[in-house]
């Protein structure tokens, strides 16, 4: 797995997060899941909220003490409501790495939420007891980890994880065709190889990228659209803040007010 990819999930600065009625821990991955698993979170909130999540093609399970959700690829912004007050724990995979621990079709969850059941594996349906034994976040993410570790299956490098690699490299700018040249798979199997292990075609996965860093780019530079969208291959300023309000569901000046981001600061 590539390590350029840094997923576009905006953090929320104090005033956003008291928006929001939240609170966030967040820890990186031991080095043998470092380019697997992005982090692991903690959200707790007092009262029932929205969590937004963005479309960013990965994959995140949340777990509460009373059970699991995976959620498929988003094609667009969406707000999980967080029902109850409480801590809500999650393990944030990177593009089309659930496959090392799970054998998964994820097209089938696509723009959904589903519980554990979805997992071919009947230990996964007690990790969050094992999880919620212990109260502080940081050992939280020690027992996670440890699962995770003993499920791991690191297989070999494949034609897939250089097609990820050269839509990263190209900011999801890349033609279709050029990905089955250079990695010598067709570009049909590379799609099904796509929507099997992100829940996307591969054009779907490289236009959720290529907007993900229009999204950083107009945060940096909001007065340059005309330059973005020169730069990541948008047809001119219409087309990327078209497909920008399609996939985020707002304008770049409301998105960013929303979320009160320092996440490009970082």
């Amino acid at each position: 797995m590539n390590n350029l990819y840094r997923p576009f999930q905006p953090v929320l600065t104090e005033v956003g997060l008291k928006r929001f009625g939240l609170s966030l821990e967040h820890s990186p991955a031991c080095e043998t899941l470092r380019n697997i698993v992005h982090s692991y979170l903690q959200i707790s909130t007092v009262k029932q909220t929205p969590y937004p999540v963005i479309p960013d093609g990965t994959q995140a399970v949340f777990i509460s003490s009373r059970g699991s959700l995976i959620g498929g690829a988003q094609s667009h912004a969406c707000d999980i409501p967080l029902l109850q007050p409480g801590d809500y724990f999650g393990i944030w995979f990177y593009p089309g790495a659930l496959r090392h621990f799970f054998d998964l079709n994820l097209s089938e969850i696509t723009d959904q939420y589903v519980d554990h059941q979805y997992f071919p594996c009947r230990k996964f349906s007690q990790l969050h007891n094992y999880i919620y034994q212990h109260q502080n976040f940081q050992q939280r993410a020690q027992v996670c980890e440890q699962w995770l570790l003993q499920q791991l299956n690191p297989g070999l490098a494949t034609p897939f994880d250089e097609a990820l690699s050269l839509i990263y490299q190209s900011l999801g700018n890349v033609k279709i065709n050029e990905l089955a040249t250079r990695t010598g798979w067709s570009s049909r199997h590379l799609n099904r190889s796509f929507r099997c292990h992100t829940g996307l075609s591969t054009k779907q996965f490289s236009q959720t990228i290529r907007i993900q860093h229009a999204g950083k780019q107009l945060y940096i530079t909001p007065n340059d659209t005309l330059r973005t969208a020169a730069d990541l291959g948008f047809y001119d300023q219409a087309h990327l803040l078209n497909d920008y309000k399609r996939r985020l569901l707002t304008n770049p000046s409301n998105f960013f007010n929303r979320f009160m981001s320092d996440f490009y600061n970082n």
